[in-house]
């Protein structure tokens, strides 16, 4: 049994989604917003199926700047998923999914290195950065947060010369094995649309949808945050 689709559950993965990043976390009621860095003008602010007020001040906020966004998630079928434009602000993706699992369905022993790569980790004050090398080349890397009892996994991502190889796979189960590690009940990620069934495969439910918006003129601009991509690893 998992958590139902709530605020309190959007908070806990924004937050472990944002720890991973270094970002900093402000929660002003059921909006939570992430500041991309220090002396930043770049704001992300996250909110649960708002009401029109709550969502038209978020909105005013994101107006000010194309390099600020809004994400809004909710339910799958709920009625603001619909919106292709919120009070002037362009939707940027609208394919990311929510996913939560159980951990007791998941593993706890460490999955068996695929031959001829090696791994590491690197523990940090709350999360986890597990790699996939080969040689010298960095194959594969996700990172893993743990909010409460929750752990937030997050830019699972794998070099295009190392894909369609398991790499996906064995880094998601890998850090769902240190997560239990820790004392966690579930598990929460954002899938792209492809990673969806991958996930899936491995046992995780499909919760919300997400949806970003920007302010006019940023409509092309790169998502590496939601979208599973590590950017030190793919160019």
């Amino acid at each position: 049994m998992t958590s139902e689709l709530n605020d309190a559950l959007v908070q806990t993965w924004v937050t472990g989604w944002a720890r991973t990043h270094g970002y900093e976390v402000q929660h002003e009621g059921n909006i939570h917003s992430a500041r991309l860095g220090p002396d930043s003008d770049e704001w992300e602010y996250v909110i649960f199926d708002p009401e029109e007020t709550e969502l038209r001040k978020v909105a005013s906020a994101v107006t000010k700047s194309p390099a600020r966004l809004l994400t809004l998630i909710a339910e799958p079928d709920a009625d603001i998923m619909d919106k292709s434009e919120v009070d002037g602000l362009e939707m940027i993706s609208d394919e990311e999914k929510l996913m939560v699992v159980d951990m007791e369905t998941q593993d706890v022993e460490d999955p068996i290195t695929p031959e001829t790569y090696t791994t590491s980790r690197e523990d940090f004050e709350g999360w986890t950065l597990f790699t996939v090398h080969q040689g010298e080349n960095v194959a594969a890397r996700g990172r893993m947060a743990v909010v409460d009892d929750f752990c937030i996994l997050d830019r699972i991502y794998t070099s295009p010369d190392y894909r369609r190889q398991g790499l996906g796979t064995f880094v998601t189960r890998a850090l769902l094995a240190i997560a239990h590690e820790h004392d966690v009940a579930e598990g929460l990620l954002v899938a792209t649309h492809d990673g969806k069934e991958l996930y899936e495969y491995l046992g995780w439910t499909h919760l919300g949808d997400v949806h970003v918006f920007g302010a006019p003129g940023a409509k092309d601009r790169r998502r590496p945050s939601h979208s599973q991509i590590d950017e030190e690893i793919s160019q």
